[in-house]
């Protein structure tokens, strides 16, 4: 196997292992939000802040799999 084939399966590799990671992230914020909006639904600020970082965590991953 040549050498740029390699580095181009590593690349692969690599993210792929960010994807996972970022869908990892995004489920242990979205079971956090789902704690948040039934124990204290009035805590607007807290909860606008984990939608918007689950956004962001999409936002990131929909980037990497369009530079796919």
């Amino acid at each position: 196997m040549n050498k740029k084939a390699l580095k181009g399966l590593l690349k692969e590799e690599e993210l792929l292992s960010d994807v996972h990671d970022i869908q990892k992230s995004v489920r242990l914020l979205e079971i956090e939000l789902d704690y948040m909006e039934s124990t204290d639904p009035n805590n607007y600020k807290y909860i606008r802040n984990l939608e918007k970082q689950i956004d962001e965590l999409y936002e990131k991953m929909e980037g990497i799999n369009e530079n796919n």
